[in-house]
């Protein structure tokens, strides 16, 4: 029987419309929930599977000793693809010259990820290699070519073998991004490797093993590996891992779309307890109703528990195949954009959406609900009695915890979700604070202006308590739509100033001190720019304070780099260089370093601490006078230890640069270096455009979720309003019946709806630009900037979107006679 009341009650409610609103909110949040985590997961997966190229596999196992064949009969078992790499350092010989190269014999199948490319003359046009070096022939870089004063078709002869130079070696993913790497690379067959007779016992080699396949199984294949690896002697990576260009730009793209689409979980989560809350109030007649007849408190419940949970498995379904539709839509756009096929996504997007809306519905209906089976049988009589307060409590920590449980549940991150589940709490209680001072503020401005004015601000007044917690859901809204069109146009686009169209791609490496002036003269007259030269010196940190330093770190020692460093030397701050810490030392001859902040903290370094180096043997002492923060991300030559002019200067030393060459320009690159056969030259545009894509495609990304938050902040802004419009409609009435003409309360209700949304507007803008400071200097690593225009758009905005939606949905109640208004109350 009740289940028949409850169907029916839903359908009545369906037709009368009164649950538009909660259902949207629970449709909107599944939605919102699945279209952005199966978005945000393929476009994830799409970036680690495009950015794998630079590894030229998915994981790179690397070891100083041959791997175990068991590793690799285990990878095969799993299905992964495998290619041997072994690097090392020789010295090549031909034309009677000889110079020091990175010899990489590499097996078939070689590269997993990306693709090799090759040239038949240096700095031509290059084309797609097809397979590998055979049995006695080698690619060498373009380099080579000039150091030794090869041709295509000579000899090189490495170790016991001789190899025929076939093809130029323009493009390899896995090249690293070192700048300090200076010696050409030199490609042969894995095959070749024996017959070298390089390799021995205590030589220093890397061997590597390249894995690909799919994620599934690489996860288990790497479950059963890492136990076994010694870090002493094995290296496990991925794209993710280190501290590339590359890796920092995938992390960064990872936490603005974790960001972004977390804000978007708040905002559905928001209007689906304003809806809940609203709904109930709704039923409040109906209950005392149903008491009147005789229904016991448990068929009530029974009732409006099944009728919820038929509406929350309707709108769960539909939000998910609205979600799956949009998220389709997005993604093909995007594929067919940047001509990309994006991985599908998993299970756990849909399982997260329904969870999502189900646990939404529940939690923040529970206290709504439970004050609903309370409303005594009286309210027939005396409709101003309601339910209890005493589970008040529970509405509090109920919509608190879902609000967290949500957050964690979306990032798997305690600590973020903690961070700003704390920060949202504190801002709440600040934000009703302020609304309550604001609106005691603009009643007294109000009393002085015209009488719709005053009326206006009298009910603002009235309804303090009220507008104090509408107000919150709307600066809250408010905010997080500011929050987002700053991630969109505000931190994205101070991402991509890092990386300008002009950006150098190309670093010189290796410049003698007697060709730094004739470089410089030479790429000017081909109306080249050549930026700063730094001259390099090769050292070692040996002791800190007089305290020796090694690899690993002890009680008495302390932990230093394990391996060289280059070192430089100039009078003033470098670009994208900030001292933290100290000063920079201008004219001081006085022997003085600066370091960089992270290197600092893990070192346990500040200034005054003093550093003793060995350069080529000569040992020697200088104070830390100040502590850099260094834009790795810029591209640019950057350091961790650089000198003042008067404690390297006397030390010989090779030059770096870097430039920018448009690719129309790239066949110039062999004349312009002829002169110049013993500097290398090292290639960025790979690595630069895959940058730009990362960018590109997480603007998309951020527009997407732009849009599904615009959509749930308007649904939030919509359920607040249609929340006061029961009280509104008592007061109309009052209103009418003295005599107040419709133009009057028209001018009133939208008055008292544009300073709400003025004031929400203000408030949102001050928290946003606090948050935004936080999330630039904290999260984003970017300097933190002000955002002047955000405190216009926000209070106009406010003001706009909610006066419009307040008298929009105030309109057809100030249209109506006083006859209808209280035939609508009775």
């Amino acid at each position: 029987m009740w289940h028949k009341i409850s169907w029916r009650l839903l359908k009545q409610e369906l037709r009368r419309g009164e649950l538009t609103i909660m259902a949207a909110a629970i449709v909107l949040s599944v939605t919102a929930v699945l279209s952005l985590a199966l978005f945000t997961e393929r476009l994830q997966a799409g970036l680690t599977e495009r950015s794998a190229e630079f590894l030229a596999a998915d994981r790179v196992l690397s070891s100083r000793r041959d791997i175990p064949q068991d590793w690799l009969d285990r990878a095969n078992e799993e299905g992964l693809r495998t290619a041997d790499r072994v690097v090392f350092n020789s010295m090549a010989f031909a034309n009677d010259e000889l110079a020091l190269v990175d010899v990489k014999a590499v097996s078939e199948g070689y590269p997993l990820r990306g693709e090799l490319r090759t040239a038949e003359q240096p700095y031509a046009a290059d084309e797609l290699a097809q397979g590998l070096p055979v049995a006695g022939e080698a690619w060498v870089a373009a380099a080579l070519f000039q150091e030794l004063n090869l041709s295509v078709g000579d000899n090189l002869e490495i170790g016991e073998s001789r190899f025929q130079v076939t093809r130029v070696l323009t493009y390899e993913p896995d090249v690293g991004f070192s700048v300090f790497t200076d010696s050409p690379n030199v490609l042969i067959n894995h095959s070749e490797l024996e017959g070298t007779g390089l390799i021995q016992p205590g030589s220093r080699v890397r061997f590597n093993v390249l894995f690909a396949g799919e994620s599934d199984a690489l996860n288990s294949y790497e479950q059963w590996l890492k136990p076994q690896l010694n870090d002493d002697t094995h290296n496990w990576r991925s794209i993710e891992d280190g501290d590339s260009p590359l890796a920092r730009s995938l992390r960064r793209a990872e936490r603005f779309m974790l960001l972004a689409s977390l804000l978007g979980v708040v905002l559905a989560a928001t209007a689906v307890a304003v809806a809940a809350q609203r709904y109930c109030q709704r039923n409040y007649d109906v209950v005392a109703i149903f008491k009147t007849l005789g229904a016991q408190r448990a068929q009530i419940q029974k009732v409006f528990i099944l009728h919820l949970l038929l509406l929350t498995g309707f709108s769960i379904v539909t939000g998910l195949v609205l979600g799956w539709l949009i998220q389709g839509q997005v993604v093909d756009l995007v594929a067919q954009y940047f001509d990309v096929n994006l991985p599908a996504g998993s299970g756990r997007g849909y399982l997260l959406a329904a969870g999502t809306g189900l646990v939404s519905a529940v939690m923040f209906t529970l206290y709504p609900l439970l004050r609903l089976i309370e409303i005594p049988p009286l309210r027939v009589l005396n409709r101003e009695m309601t339910g209890t307060d005493r589970w008040r409590w529970l509405h509090w920590v109920a919509s608190g915890g879902t609000i967290y449980l949500l957050l964690w549940l979306y990032s798997q991150q305690w600590l973020l979700s903690t961070a700003l589940f704390a920060g949202g709490a504190l801002a709440a209680v600040v934000l009703l604070l302020v609304s309550r001072f604001f609106i005691r503020a603009s009643r007294q401005a109000g009393m002085q202006a015209g009488s719709a004015w005053r009326l206006a601000m009298a009910g603002l007044q009235r309804r303090a308590q009220g507008n104090s917690v509408q107000m919150l859901s709307f600066s809250t809204a408010i905010m997080l739509l500011l929050m987002v069109l700053a991630l969109r146009h505000e931190l994205l686009a101070d991402w991509q100033r890092q990386l300008p169209d002009d950006a150098p791609n190309y670093f010189l490496v290796n410049v003698a001190e007697d060709n730094v002036e004739q470089l410089k003269q030479r790429f000017g007259e081909r109306n080249v720019h050549v930026n700063d030269m730094y001259p390099i010196v090769p050292g070692r940190v040996t002791a800190v304070n007089d305290v020796a330093v090694v690899d690993e770190v002890s009680k008495e020692q302390r932990e230093g780099f394990g391996r060289e460093l280059s070192l430089t030397w100039r009078d003033t701050l470098p670009p994208n260089n900030t001292v933290v810490a100290g000063a920079w030392w201008g004219d001081d001859p006085q022997p003085q370093v600066s370091i960089e902040s992270q290197v600092a903290d893990r070192m346990r370094l500040g200034v005054g601490d003093d550093l003793t180096f060995n350069i080529g043997g000569e040992v020697f002492s200088v104070p830390i006078t100040s502590v850099r923060e260094v834009n790795w991300g810029s591209l640019q030559p950057n350091f961790y230890m650089i000198f003042n002019t008067a404690t390297l200067s006397d030390f010989p030393a090779s030059y770096i640069s870097s430039f920018n060459l448009p690719e129309e320009r790239k066949s110039e690159l062999y004349e312009l270096f002829k002169p110049f056969p013993q500097v290398s030259l090292i290639d960025l545009d790979a690595i630069m455009d895959q940058l730009r894509e990362v960018i590109d495609q997480v603007s998309i990304a951020i527009l997407f979720v732009l849009i599904l938050v615009m959509v749930a902040g308007i649904l939030v802004l919509l359920a607040q309003v249609q929340a006061s419009m029961e009280e509104r409609e008592k007061e109309l009435v009052i209103l009418r019946t003295l005599g107040a003409p419709a133009k009057l309360l028209s001018r009133s209700v939208t008055y008292e709806f544009i300073v709400l949304g003025a004031i929400s507007g203000f408030i949102a803008t001050i928290a946003m630009e606090l948050s935004l400071y936080i999330l630039q200097t904290q999260v984003f690593e970017l300097g933190a900037t002000f955002h002047w225009r955000f405190w216009l758009i926000g209070p106009v905005a406010g003001a706009l979107v909610v006066g419009t939606m307040g008298r929009l949905a105030c309109i057809r109640l100030i249209r109506r006679n006083t006859a209808q208004l209280i035939r609508r109350l009775a």
